[in-house]
């Protein structure tokens, strides 16, 4: 009996009946123990007094207040009477006089609101963001344009009906799922909003003017997206420094991290929280993204000292397999590894930040540390023309040379074979002959270092964005493969 306390195991000195709260929080968890007759403190022997009798009552009042049958038996411990009280998890919801309690951590907490919903669906098998919507909106009264063109740029197809239904996104008799409502054009969720602030200073109490910017979004998943993004960027700072043969870009937040966090943040948010949205605060040191609703399961982001080992889980899937099909985040869960790998070794980072992850039972924040914040601009060359940090973009063309840079690793090696087997490919046909789903880790890991090195060319390089924009190999890039 030298256990603590902990999500499985509970001590008490002697039975009292309101301890049956505490069985149906462990059958509503992942089940549990109760020892009665032990020492809270010491966890030696007690012993209960009526042993006997309790032995017949406990397990009738188990069955007659909640509908479950625990398995109870008498330990004989250093010459003393403990009671052992087996809960295990429940397949149904469990209540106990009508309160429904669970098992988190080591205490125990009554489900109410947002909260209680949320594990009542689970436990019937249901999923919120693949139910009908709840005011029965039908999909010809709603737009998705913006869906649209996104699912045509990332598989080159046209967004059939069958797939609304297929997808989620809608029923068959027409109604939209709530996966359907949050990726409508007009989205009604008037509690799925992004709210930007631009505070003056590092905290939200720097002077006289507190903030300097703010802005409130409304409409579907995608435009929120981009408002975030838009936001984020407009309020960034973004320098580059000219060396002889090229142009180190300089960046307060990589990019990529910044749309990885934000799809995280709209994505596996807690959308029964109705009186919560989720908030960008950029402050002069830092970015947080915070998202209604803690992560799922017993254990917080900031209790894995690797944030590469959280495991992942996900909230909304529907919703999420929707952003994997239309390009914008991965099944397998590697969106922390990715901002990470951002800050580890693709950004220019004197000080070696890195991303902070913090939840609690209600909340998930994201702090992105601002790369540049607290250097000096001499700094900041001085660093990047001494050890090869930052993102180069060429200005010349530079010297014909067999030898690859280290800035292309090899599937970037990869994508040079394939256009000198293929002549021009344009990025979506490159990304699916080299298996990769994200678009902005192609561009940011591949297209852009093998650009940089001047390996490849666009066909169409007045027009940079143009949708029928392609890459071939330049005469640098032919002598090398």
């Amino acid at each position: 009996m030298k256990r603590d306390e902990n999500q499985n195991i509970e001590y008490k000195e002697n039975w009292q009946d309101k301890y049956l709260a505490w069985i149906c929080g462990y059958a509503n968890a992942q089940g549990g123990t109760l020892y009665f007759g032990i020492e809270d403190e010491t966890k030696k022997p007690f012993g209960v007094k009526d042993a006997n009798s309790l032995m017949e009552t406990i397990p009738n009042k188990i069955r007659d207040t909640m509908g479950i049958v625990a398995d109870v038996a008498l330990l004989r411990t250093g010459g003393k009477d403990v009671i052992r009280i087996k809960v295990k998890r429940s397949t149904f919801p469990v209540s106990y006089h009508g309160d429904f309690h669970y098992r988190s951590g080591a205490v125990r907490l009554r489900l109410t609101g947002a909260a209680l919903t949320q594990f009542l669906m689970e436990r019937s098998g249901l999923e919120w963001d693949a139910c009908p919507s709840t005011g029965g909106y039908l999909r010809k009264d709603f737009t998705f344009i913006k869906l649209k063109n996104r699912y045509k740029e990332e598989c080159g197809e046209v967004l059939k009906d069958s797939d609304f239904i297929s997808f989620g996104l809608a029923a068959a008799n027409g109604v939209l799922t709530n996966t359907g409502i949050l990726m409508a054009d007009e989205c009604p969720v008037k509690h799925s909003r992004l709210f930007c602030t631009r505070w003056n200073g590092c905290d939200m109490t720097a002077g006289v003017m507190d903030a300097t910017d703010d802005l409130e979004c409304g409409g579907g998943l995608l435009q929120l997206l981009k408002s975030g993004e838009d936001f984020i960027r407009l309020h960034s700072r973004n320098s580059w420094h000219k060396r002889p043969q090229d142009r180190v870009n300089f960046r307060e937040y990589p990019e990529r991290a910044v749309s990885e966090g934000l799809i995280n943040a709209l994505v596996h948010r807690d959308y029964l929280e109705y009186g919560s949205e989720v908030h960008i605060d950029m402050f002069d040191d830092r970015l947080e993204i915070t998202s209604p609703g803690g992560m799922p399961g017993s254990k917080f982001a900031q209790d894995y000292p690797n944030a590469r080992r959280i495991p992942s889980r996900r909230r909304n899937k529907n919703l999420a397999d929707l952003f994997d099909r239309i390009g914008l985040m991965e099944r397998k869960g590697s969106g922390f590894k990715k901002m990470l790998e951002d800050y580890e070794s693709l950004s220019v980072n004197l000080g070696r930040r890195v991303p902070i992850l913090e939840s609690d039972t209600d909340f998930f924040r994201l702090t992105l540390p601002n790369l540049l914040f607290g250097f000096s601009d001499a700094q900041l060359v001085e660093a990047v023309d001494r050890s090869g940090y930052g993102e180069s973009t060429p200005t010349v063309t530079p010297t014909v040379t067999p030898t690859v840079t280290p800035t292309v690793n090899l599937l970037g090696v990869r994508l040079l074979g394939l256009l000198k087997e293929h002549g021009e490919l344009s990025p979506m046909e490159l990304r699916t002959l080299l298996k990769i789903r994200d678009r902005a880790d192609f561009n940011e890991r591949y297209l852009r270092p093998c650009l940089a090195a001047g390996f490849i060319e666009q066909t169409i390089p007045d027009k940079p964005t143009s949708r029928f924009q392609k890459y071939r190999l330049t005469v640098k890039g032919h002598s090398i493969t």
